[in-house]
């Protein structure tokens, strides 16, 4: 370089996908695209927002219907929105006459229809926290009181995420994964990423009861057998469909329990060890 020229910005390096687009990595990045390094779940909505787009909204909602086990009507006209600022636009579409409540609040994905509205709250590299759960319990019925339309909220996170008593509690059906819906979507890559990374170290930090971390059934039974005494989350609690379910299956070996100190049940979803113990025996 000559003494006094500017220097000559480094162009990024070039690579296609097996899909035949364009890949381009950066030094900066470690030789990747902005798309293979960022973990933020907005970006993995604006995606499935997409997709959802681009096949219509009945492929996605027929779907959720097998998945959270909900009967969304299918011959209605939907709406999705990505980032939806809905408390905010409401307001202002009516003259800013009604209650000013969470005016920047935003809804992940929302699919609007004249019958119904579905809420999607997500989740990528982490779980959902206690104050998250509390807001997405209050929008089902502020969104109802403000519309009255029938709304559901369900939560979208990796299969790596264990599934919280609050979490049940909160939402309408099992929560979907990114896994699944890469499946759906024909293997789609970046939905498989938005999957893969959950970081398993935040785990514990999940709920304003979850102060013991979570356990496998099998890890409970021998707690139980060492002696230990202490609660175990699960909807429904003791009597529920939900443990009824993973001991009909055998799946409460292999099932991530909510567990948490003391002898006096928190709410209806948690009971005893001893009596986990003796459910799973008995089935």
């Amino acid at each position: 370089m000559v003494l006094g020229e500017a220097p000559v910005p480094r162009e990024p390096s070039k690579s296609y996908s097996d899909e035949g687009s364009l890949r381009v990595g950066f030094s900066y990045l470690s030789g990747k695209s902005w798309t293979e390094v960022t973990r933020d779940e907005r970006f993995f909505c604006q995606h499935l927002f997409s997709l959802i787009k681009r096949d219509g909204p009945a492929k996605f909602l027929a779907y959720v219907n097998r998945q959270a086990r909900m009967s969304l009507p299918l011959d209605v006209d939907w709406e999705p929105a990505y980032e939806a600022c809905f408390y905010r636009d409401l307001r202002h579409l009516r003259g800013k006459t009604d209650p000013l409540y969470s005016p920047k609040r935003t809804f992940d994905l929302c699919l609007f229809s004249e019958r119904a509205i579905l809420i999607i709250e997500a989740k990528a590299q982490q779980g959902f926290d206690t104050d998250q759960l509390t807001s997405f319990a209050a929008d089902r019925g502020e969104v109802e009181k403000l519309t009255g339309v029938t709304t559901h909220v369900i939560g979208l996170a990796s299969s790596a995420c264990p599934v919280t008593a609050e979490c049940e509690e909160v939402f309408d059906g099992p929560l979907l994964t990114w896994r699944g819906l890469a499946s759906l979507y024909n293997e789609d890559a970046l939905l498989f990423r938005a999957d893969a990374i959950f970081e398993p170290d935040q785990r514990d930090s999940w709920g304003r009861n979850n102060h013991g971390g979570h356990m496998t059934g099998e890890e409970l039974l021998s707690a139980c057998a060492e002696g230990d005494a202490f609660l175990v989350g699960r909807r429904g609690g003791l009597r529920g469909t939900r443990l009824a379910e993973d001991v009909a299956s055998g799946s409460w070996r292999t099932q991530p329990y909510e567990t948490a100190p003391g002898d006096t049940p928190l709410n209806g979803n948690w009971f005893l060890l001893q009596d986990f113990a003796k459910a799973v025996d008995a089935g």
